[in-house]
């Protein structure tokens, strides 16, 4: 297991938020730059939810190098970054067939008033009752992979000024969803990998009950030459419509207008389409692109070595006897030969029956046995596309408070193309210790002003190793922690992880 269960300090919000790259930004920007649209109140169901994700809400190690991941994309914590994740085999595999899991749940802590969620400038709305839940699990099978991974979100929202109680609350549960295939090819140098994005919202509000889901398909590519020292790394996930919200307790109006809860309904929910591509580097003594070796050649190799040895034997002893012209002579050493031949047959078998154990040793030594030291960096940029005529989940929500309709505009959230560089900074200070991340990235304001800098920051400190009564292998665990700051967001995060 990659990463334990962990809990996230926050206000209490949600927290997900080179030529070659302008390159790639150009094509996101030919993939759908929507023209802005004029602000509109919400009247009646002619807009779109935008579920535009600005700051981090990732596994502990993406958060800490600023989401900065896509080139890296190792572990299940790859798959959030990069659809070709499962295909990568991490340095410590030393199976043919090998599975994992990852699961973390943050809970909120009011550290600081800072709950800005939406980045709209305002803290106008109270988020309550926060979890967020990570599950995820892949299974490599030599050159294959698949692997799958569920966020989930949970949060309730009162107007901030009703935030003693007296205002309505509603429930916001968001489930987005990665179903992941991958193929490694020319050994390791390429990873190609797709799959599936899927995406749920339901909405609980007063006597109202209304869900939504949909799914559309991810691409993603690793280029990592055996023994390089950097990758690179890209994905494309194409936007998710999940139509309208669909349950109980909707209405509809004289006008025609679908209400739930005292909420006008959107006429869709989309999750926009993203690019990210990036580029990972590492300097020091510890490789960062070690080949990977398959088992099942190590054992080939091995018993083509012994079979290939049981033949010039066979021929030394051939040529032997034939030199022998004496019949009884020839005859006498024939016996002795024959016994020699048991024996050597008899030691054969025993290092075919050893050889599996022996060469996963040898493969575990081998990673471990490389030097810790090293600095690894990264660099990123995520495009996010334009939502025609949308409106932020934050803005959705806050029609039931007071003097609401100003703020709730049609077409104020995700008019244009977003963009966000990403960069990240990993080392191991104290080798075998304590491993340190830092990284800053950028989060873009969905509703057409200049977006926030966010820091984050992030430590693993190893403190024992167990074998938990002999259940597992021994294994070394880790006190996580990670943190992202930025004006008007706040987000600390402990866990328990496994040391690599």
């Amino acid at each position: 297991m990659t990463d334990g269960a962990a809990a996230r300090c926050a206000p209490g919000a949600a927290r997900r938020p080179g030529a070659a790259l302008a390159a790639l930004a150009f094509a996101a920007l030919a993939l759908g730059l929507a023209p802005g649209a004029s602000a509109q109140p919400l009247r009646d169901n002619q807009y779109a939810i935008d579920l535009f994700q600005g700051p981090i809400l990732a596994p502990l190690r993406v958060t800490g190098i600023a989401g900065a991941y896509a080139a890296y994309a190792e572990g299940i914590a790859g798959m959030v970054a990069n659809a070709a994740a499962p295909a990568l085999r991490e340095p410590f595999s030393t199976n043919w067939l090998e599975g994992d899991v990852a699961a973390s749940i943050s809970i909120p802590i009011e550290l600081f008033e800072n709950n800005d969620f939406d980045n709209s400038g305002d803290v106008d709305l109270d988020y309550s009752n926060f979890v967020y839940v990570t599950l995820g699990g892949q299974l490599q099978a030599g050159d294959f992979g698949l692997g799958v991974n569920a966020e989930l979100q949970r949060y309730s929202v009162t107007p901030a000024a009703d935030a003693g109680g007296r205002g309505a609350k509603t429930s916001v549960v968001i489930g987005k969803y990665h179903f992941l295939g991958g193929v490694r090819l020319l050994g390791d140098a390429l990873a190609l990998g797709a799959g599936a994005r899927a995406v749920t919202l339901s909405v609980d509000a007063d006597r109202t009950s209304l869900t939504k889901s949909g799914i559309a398909p991810e691409l993603g590519l690793l280029v990592r030459p055996d023994w390089a020292s950097y990758r690179l790394g890209a994905t494309l996930r194409l936007p998710v419509n999940g139509g309208r919200l669909r349950g109980e307790g909707m209405t509809v109006d004289e006008a025609g207008v679908k209400r739930g809860g005292g909420l006008i309904l959107p006429n869709e929910v989309v999750l926009p389409w993203e690019l990210e591509v990036g580029l990972a580097v590492q300097v020091g003594p510890r490789p960062l692109n070690p080949a990977w070796l398959d088992p099942h050649e190590q054992e080939r190799e091995l018993r083509a070595r012994i079979a290939r040895r049981r033949a010039a034997r066979e021929e030394r002893r051939r040529r032997e006897l034939a030199g022998i012209g004496d019949p009884g002579e020839r005859a006498a050493r024939a016996r002795a030969l024959a016994a020699e031949r048991a024996r050597e047959l008899a030691a054969d078998e025993r290092e075919l029956a050893a050889g599996p154990a022996v060469l996963k040793r040898e493969r575990r030594a081998r990673y471990w046995n490389w030097p810790r030291e090293h600095l690894l960096i990264t660099a990123e940029l995520l495009v996010t596309g334009a939502v025609a005529n949308g409106v932020s989940m934050a803005r959705f929500l806050a029609q039931n408070e007071r003097e609401s309709d100003a703020g709730s505009a049609v077409g104020t959230s995700g008019a244009y193309v977003s963009f966000s560089p990403r960069f990240g900074i990993e080392t191991e200070p104290l080798p075998g210790l304590v491993h340190t991340r830092f990284g800053s990235y950028y989060e873009p304001n969905r509703f057409g002003r200049v977006g926030r800098q966010h820091f984050t920051f992030g430590a693993d400190l190893r403190v024992l190793s167990t074998t938990l009564w002999g259940v597992i292998p021994e294994t070394a665990f880790t006190l996580q922690a990670s943190m992202d700051f930025a004006p008007r967001y706040d987000s600390v995060s402990a866990g328990i992880g496994v040391w690599h």
